[in-house]
Formats: structure tokens, sequence, C-alpha cells
């Protein structure tokens, strides 16, 4: 990560927890328990990159850092980010005991807890878009969440365990279980910017290629790195016979599409020169974590 990202994706984070804390119920409303578990969720640590990713979208487009409307929508996002990994770690899923280094929420409070908490931080979020009054970003983020996009992607890759598979399916798995909610963010990012047709095309590719990248590095890395990287324990998802590149394709393969993947994004935004500058860098940040 070169310096201009690490302090780009520091004020960005900074910025978006600022706003989180503003957003979200204070710990001592009642009921207490489910107000600590989503705030233990929200800040157990994270890189925050759907909001790196939707900020330098709408920068991109000639949006403002910092723009209220966009920090608002950063903080959306990681909300929808964390519920889905609050469900996914659950134990009728993936039944992960750790994430991001700390217990799971399942862990630190309790199963029900987890639950409800993971759905009481899915309606705050879109409480938190409504207020924006964007009813296209609305519609979309409901997309990429639901039954045709992370839900429909989360049933496949549960239902492919233990299952000889083909690459469709794990294309298929990738593309809306993780792609989705990424290209929803980036193009969040430039429809609140009032981006052109054209610029919002380029965008939607980029968030695609970058999100399909960004999971087949997780598999590789699940693969290849330590537990004390990945923040979880690593080889889960070969323990549990998980739908992934390597598994289906051989490590080779998914190296060299992972490039490919991030090559193509790097395409999509070089027609915004400069102003695409830090897209093309959080493209190649998802990609330095294998290389």
């Amino acid at each position: 990560m070169t310096n201009n990202l690490k302090e780009y994706a520091r004020a960005v984070a900074a910025a978006t927890d600022e706003t989180l804390q503003g957003l979200l119920p204070a710990e001592g409303i009642f009921p207490v328990s489910i107000h600590q578990v989503m705030r233990y969720s929200m800040f157990a640590g994270g890189k925050r990159i759907r909001p790196c990713l939707l900020m330098a979208s709408h920068q991109a487009c000639g949006g403002r850092f910092g723009d209220e409307q966009a920090l608002q929508a950063c903080a959306a996002f990681e909300m929808f980010h964390t519920f889905s990994l609050m469900h996914d770690d659950l134990p009728c899923m993936d039944d992960d005991d750790f994430r991001r280094g700390k217990p799971t929420a399942h862990k630190a409070f309790t199963e029900a807890l987890a639950v409800l908490g993971g759905d009481a931080l899915c309606i705050h979020a879109f409480g938190v878009l409504a207020r924006i009054g964007r009813v296209d970003i609305i519609s979309e983020t409901a997309d990429a969440l639901g039954t045709g996009g992370m839900l429909g992607g989360q049933v496949v890759d549960i239902e492919s365990e233990e299952h000889a598979v083909d690459r469709q399916t794990v294309e298929y798995i990738h593309h809306n279980k993780t792609a989705a909610l990424i290209r929803a963010s980036v193009r969040t990012g430039a429809l609140l910017a009032n981006a052109t047709a054209g610029q919002t095309e380029r965008l939607s590719s980029y968030g695609t290629h970058v999100g399909l990248a960004f999971q087949v590095v997780d598999d590789i890395l699940d693969e290849e790195g330590t537990t004390e990287q990945l923040g979880k324990d690593a080889g889960s998802d070969r323990e549990k016979g998980k739908a992934t590149f390597p598994s289906v394709c051989g490590m080779e393969e998914s190296k060299r599409y992972a490039t490919e993947l991030i090559e193509q994004a790097h395409a999509d935004v070089r027609p915004f020169g400069e102003q695409g500058a830090m897209l093309r860098e959080l493209a190649s940040f998802i990609h330095t974590r294998i290389s």
C-alpha cells in the first residue's frame, strides 16, 4: 500500500467511523444489549474498503471528499457489510469463532443477539439511505443484497459445500455474495456525484472486476495466508469443503485470474485520468495482498 493510499484509507475510515458514531444508537439506550452488539461489530476493526471505493468513485466523478451524503452512504454500506459478516459467522452458516482478530458476535454475546444485531444494522442502514432521499440507490442496494445478489450467493455457497462444483458455480457465488455489494458501493459514489451515464457504466464494470478480484484473492489467502494475517482461522474454506477458485481451478489459475481482473479494473477507470488515480490504487492494493 502506497503512503498516498494509506493516508487516504485512514482519512476515509476516520470520517466513516465518526459518521457511524453519530448514526448508531448509543450503547446505553434500552434495550442495551442490541445496541452493544451493533457497536461491538461495527467497531471491531476492518479496512473500510467499501467506503474507500465509494468515496473514490464519488471524487472521480467530481464529488467532494467528505461530502455529507457520501459519508452517510459510506456508513450505510459498512453497516450492510458488517451485517453480512455477523450472519456469515453464525454456527448455522460458517461457524467462525474469530473475525478481524476478535471473537465473533455470537461468541462475544449470544447467537440470538448476533442474528438480531445483524438484522438491526441492515434495517438501520436502509434508514440512513432513505434519509439521503435517492430511491435509485435504495433500490439498487436492495437488489445487491437480495436473492439476486448477496443472499442468493450465500445460498449457493452453503449448498455447494462438500460438493463437486464447476467454475461457473464459483463465479456465480463470488459475483453475488461479494462483488454485488462492492459494485453497488462504487455506483453509489458515482450516482451521488451525478455522474454521466458513461461514467456510471465504466464504474459499474470496475466495481464488478474489483469485487470479483477481492473474493478470488480472499480464496487464495485462505490457502496461503496465516491466521494472524487474516484475522480468522486460515484454511477454514478447505476444512469446510467450500467452493473456491483454488479448489476448482488450482492456485496458479486463480492467481492469473486475479491479475487479469485487476488489469481490467485499471482499464475501466483509465479514462478518468488523475481523478481515477485512487480507484487504480485501491484495485492494486487488493492484488498486492497476494503478490
